[in-house]
């Protein structure tokens, strides 16, 4: 495989050699030709085509910072999409998760459980999005590092440009950005003249929302800005409450009033009304003396359940600029709160859809299909969108940002630039995890304390003007704390409380970076970046709660367990066993990057670069247990190693005049080193005394028809990273922007991404793995069990397509008389089959001992068919007004962005259905 890489590197530099010919040799015959009808013209043009606007026969420049300067965007050797507020406001994005399908090979989904976007670029993502994580691509606002993912949800409004970066961008951007960056740039405030905008919007799902801007310069060398936006927007989906789950203290009023539909059995509830497993197949109802009433489920009011929107944001701004023009600062303060249900992972009722249903005899021998299967065996509906659950959704954030930017001319030359930035996050939720699918029901809560602050301080020194170098050098120091406070509830047995009061990470480092400009077309860039990293864990004690420990109420106790108060498990002095938490890492490690560039022409350059990136390794959790049959001590402390890579980028940026056609394309080689990729598991194991269960996992029970008891063995799990030995990814990017007539435009991109783990990654199969060998829990996590032993080398990295496209077509009708224009627009994405996960299940039907039938892996594995969307919109200009009708996912596309299986169906975040309304906006 590496060999074909290689072979490709080959054929793309000849390619890229031979077009450059081209384009060279077409760049010279536009000029001449150019040349020649100037000298044929008229000096004055009296006919139709002088009043043809501006950008019509030239191109507009659009600014950059990708380089921390500005910069045209087709001069600078980095490939980089930017976007304007205009795009975003008609292209739907509220949130950084909409811009998924602006940039190409850039996917974005959302881990429900930490309400947290999950971004990957160039087939590369973090999984951990909890605080011992960091992302993989860095989130920039206003040159300020935004270190948690939650903190980046409400801030795509009222914005001069967003800059999303391709690439490792360690020497200039630092931390945490191995495969790029988003750098979203902030209005700043006018000094000339005041200004206000307004706009409201209304669509399905009764969501409206207004935004609003006002602008006021207060002296010839003041000014302020104040922008805010509010949206509301009821659930998506249908959702229900489950009476019949085991715990029903957080819907007590609901439990007790919902009507009984089928008395005593759960094994055979044929009521129309039993839609659930929880109605048909609770093993625990039969050892109940009481309450074994099948209950109906009943419907969620759409305005407070999950997947609704209830959110606010404003930012206050300030710009001085004195008259001497040698200096000046910009600061802002912003503030970001939702306070709404949060999401839910959800059953993928496309995939399951026709999944045939076998008849075995008394053997075990397949008899042949009696019929097919789908979501109404489980849910009221055949639908991808609903809920069953018995724990009310919360998500509560509080973000408050304070940014600074104090810039100094010393001289023509020389520019200082010194940046300050503070973030501080509060964070509650309640989100339901099993939602009816088995009967062990299980909920996650994150408390009040739970949160993160974190400060940047960066100085540094910009050359500029000479004509032969110019670059920057600098220093940047971060520094970051988190709180967290939550628990993990199966109100059948475990529960564990975390208490991290002060978890920890700084960074500090040294950069510079330069460009050297050999001749008037070649230029030669290098950069270096020092950093050294530390993570600490001071104080944090994970308790835990379990039957053998006495703390719970035990199995069967259903009435003593909702007799207690909903948050009564929120108290750590309850539980007897305790473990610290103390940990603690440090790293460095150095970064560089050399770069080429060659300017063929006025009109076209080609790049290229070699460059490295880096993200720290990091702390886990550390177990302390005394196995309480032999006393015997047992300690584990999680940690891993850091994830480097080193990427080669050859590119080319080129305006067509005659053409009016912008194209931006490169391709792109990395090599990883220790990959991280973070998951549920058991790291060691203990004993508790229990209920015992035979081999097939049913509980074993003496003639009197009582449990039987003793010693069992039970897992010590945790949420941890590993390190993937190796991987490597190739593609090509090509952004194209075309205006082949008047009042008309093109735009778009295609791209192609191949990845893959080339080293022995052996580990434990960890994609439900109950359901894919037929193991009961404790056996599906032994990490011993040589048949979920598997070694990853040769899949593919988690949503990884191959290919993807889009293509946004738009025409500008103009009345001059009316002074309107009218634009009607439509955007076509399409994105090629690809994994969720980096289990590729598929590929393992040969190696691993499957129960599930071969042709049967399709309805529960983690592959993703082919895709598309349609958005399209009308937008209408007049003056001061505007008005656009919009619809997005116009053909109402089910794609699952995020997940894995459980309980033999695939799970977890999903495309919003279609969505349409319209907007109308006052600006003066």
């Amino acid at each position: 495989m590496k060999s074909h890489r290689k072979l490709a590197i080959v054929v793309f530099l000849a390619a890229a050699c031979l077009a450059g010919g081209d384009l060279l040799f077409a760049q010279e015959q536009e000029e001449k030709q150019e040349a020649e009808e100037t000298k044929k013209a008229p000096e004055e043009d009296s006919g139709p085509e002088k009043d043809r606007p501006k950008e019509e026969g030239l191109r507009e420049s659009v600014t950059v910072t990708a380089t921390r300067v500005e910069t045209d965007l087709m001069k600078t050797p980095v490939a980089v999409s930017v976007f304007d507020q205009e795009t975003l406001d008609r292209e739907g994005v509220r949130n950084v998760r909409d811009m998924a399908q602006l940039v190409p090979n850039m996917d974005i989904s959302t881990i429900n459980g930490q309400s947290a976007p999950v971004i990957s670029l160039r087939g590369v993502r973090s999984t951990n999005e909890t605080e011992l994580g960091d992302p993989a691509v860095g989130v920039h606002l206003d040159g300020i590092y935004s270190p948690r993912m939650q903190g980046i949800l409400g801030l795509m409004f009222d914005n001069e440009r967003v800059e999303v970066l391709r690439g490792p961008q360690g020497t200039l951007f630092g931390r945490n950005s191995t495969v790029g960056c988003i750098n979203i740039i902030s209005a700043q405030p006018q000094l000339d003249a005041f200004g206000t905008r307004v706009m409201v919007q209304y669509g399905n799902f009764n969501a409206p929302e207004l935004q609003a801007m006002v602008n006021v310069p207060v002296s010839e060398t003041f000014g302020l800005r104040f922008a805010g936006r509010y949206l509301e927007r009821d659930s998506y989906i249908e959702g229900y409450w489950d009476p019949n789950q085991y715990d029903q203290r957080h819907i007590p009023g609901i439990a007790e009033n919902a009507p009984v539909i089928a008395p005593g059995s759960f094994e055979e509830c044929t009521s129309p009304l039993c839609y659930t497993r929880t109605q048909h197949s609770n093993w625990w109802m039969e050892e109940l003396d009481s309450g074994s009433e099948i209950r109906a489920l009943v419907p969620a009011d759409e305005d407070d359940f999950y997947m609704n929107a209830k959110e606010w944001a404003y930012r206050v701004s300030g710009l001085w600029k004195p008259r001497n023009n040698k200096m000046f600062w910009n600061f802002s303060f912003q503030h970001f709160r939702s306070d709404s249900a949060g999401g839910i992972d959800l059953t993928n009722c496309e995939k399951l859809r026709g999944r045939p249903v076998y008849d075995f005899d008394e053997e075990g021998n397949n008899l042949g299909v009696i019929g097919t299967n789908d979501c109404s065996n489980m849910f009221p509906e055949d639908d991808t969108y609903q809920a069953v659950v018995n724990v009310p959704g919360r998500l509560y954030l509080d973000i408050m940002y304070l940014r600074s930017n104090f810039t100094w001319d010393i001289n023509p030359n020389f520019r200082l630039v010194y940046l300050l930035g503070l973030e501080d996050q509060d964070r509650e939720s309640a989100q339901d995890m099993e939602q009816s699918l088995n009967a062990w029901d299980g909920a996650m809560f994150f408390l009040p304390g739970t949160g993160s602050q974190s400060w940047m301080n960066e100085i540094h020194i910009q050359s500029y003007g000479n004509r032969k170098f110019n670059g920057m050098v600098g220093t940047n120091y971060f520094n970051e704390t988190t709180s967290t406070l939550g628990y993990y509830d199966n109100p059948l047995n475990d529960k564990s409380l975390w208490d991290q009061p002060d978890r920890s990470a700084k960074s500090a480092a040294l950069f510079g970076q330069g460009t050297y400009s050999i001749t008037n077309r070649w230029h030669l860039t290098l950069g270096y970046r020092y950093s050294g990293e530390t993570k600490q864990d001071t104080g944090g004690v994970t308790y835990n709660c379990t039957n053998g420990n006495g703390c719970t109420t035990g199995l069967y106790n259903r009435e003593d367990l909702n007799s207690l108060p909903a948050d009564y498990y929120e108290d750590p002095s309850i539980y007897p066993e305790s473990s610290p938490n103390d940990n603690k890492g440090s790293w460095s490690h150095n970064d560089w990057r050399l770069g080429l560039d060659y300017d063929m022409n006025e009109n076209t350059m080609l790049y290229s670069y070699l460059a490295t990136g880096f993200k720290a390794g990091g702390i886990g959790d550390v177990f302390n247990e005394i196995n309480p049959r032999d006393g015997e001590e047992i300690n584990v402390r999680t940690a891993y190693d850091p994830e480097e890579v080193t990427t080669l980028e050859l590119g080319f940026k080129t305006h067509l005049p005659r053409a009016k056609l912008d194209l931006r394309g490169a391709y792109f080689y990395s090599d990883y080193e220790n990959m991280q990729y973070a998951s549920v598991g058991a790291i060691a194991f203990t004993e508790r005394w229990g209920a015992l269960r035979d081999e097939n996992g049913d509980f074993i029970v003496d003639d009197m028809g009582n449990l039987v008891f003793g010693w069992v063995t039970a897992p010590i799990i945790a949420y941890f990273t590993q390190n993937v030995p190796g991987a490597e990814i190739q593609g090509f990017e090509l952004e194209y922007d075309w205006r082949p007539w008047r009042g008309g435009r093109i735009h778009g991109y295609g791209s192609w991404l191949d990845t893959e783990i080339t080293e022995d990654w052996i580990t434990k199969w960890s994609y439900d793995p109950v359901s894919y060998f037929g193991l009961n829990y404790e056996q599906s996590i032994d990490p011993s069990n040589p048949l979920l032993e598997v070694n990853l080398k040769g899949n593919d990295l988690a949503v990884s397509a191959p290919f993807k496209f889009r293509m946004t077509l738009d025409h500008a009708f103009f009345f001059p008389k009316q002074q309107a224009t009218l634009v009607p627009w439509v955007s076509v994405y399409w994105e090629d089959a690809s994994y969720l996960t980096i289990w590729n299940v598929d590929k393992h039907t040969d190696d691993m001992e499957f129960v599930i039938l071969d042709q049967d892996i399709k309805y529960t594995d983690d592959r993703r068919e082919s895709w598309s969307m349609v958005h399209t919109g009308l937008r209408f200009y007049s003056g001061e007004w505007m008005a656009e009708l919009f619809a997005y996912n116009l053909t109402d596309e089910v794609v699952q962005y995020w997940g894995g299986a459980a309980e033999q169906v695939a799970k977890g975040s999903f495309s919003v259905p279609r969505t349409y309304g319209f907007r109308v906006g006052y600006a003066f």
